[in-house]
């Protein structure tokens, strides 16, 4: 009994319960996704990949297929573009964000993404993203990527 009363007591002192690991915000979803435009277009593909889960759990969605687990989708990025010169500049175009669940921490983002590549800034590569992300112990990751 006295076990849980200092339970409540400390619950109440504090205002509200703790947050859970799955906290973060909205605004640090689209954090991680500037600093991955960033990382992008300086030829950072590593740095990229720290968006997401890096987990056997995270999935990108293509036409081309699905990649199960991040080490594939490093793989695959560092197979199409070998170089800063392949990949070119990015952007996004934010179109949504928002929250799936916020209690379990799943929020999703749809956008475009646009590429010019730098030997030929007129020559833009488009499509659309729709991004699944959730709450870790480093905040939130990408767990979904649908890209076409």
């Amino acid at each position: 009994m006295a076990g849980m009363l200092l339970s409540v007591v400390l619950i109440s002192s504090c205002g509200k319960a703790p947050k859970s690991l799955n906290s973060y915000s909205l605004a640090q979803v689209r954090t991680v996704l500037n600093s991955q435009v960033k990382c992008w277009s300086n030829g950072d593909i590593d740095g990229f990949m720290q968006g997401y889960e890096k987990s056997a759990d995270v999935r990108f969605i293509t036409q081309k297929g699905v990649k199960n687990n991040w080490k594939q989708i490093l793989d695959g990025y560092k197979k199409g573009y070998p170089g800063k010169e392949a990949m070119g500049n990015l952007q996004f175009d934010l179109q949504e964000v928002r929250w799936l669940d916020s209690t379990a921490g799943i929020s999703q983002v749809i956008g475009q993404w646009r590429v010019s590549p730098w030997d030929k800034p007129n020559d833009i590569h488009k499509g659309l993203f729709s991004l699944v992300f959730h709450g870790t112990s480093e905040g939130p990751k990408i767990l979904v990527d649908c890209t076409w």
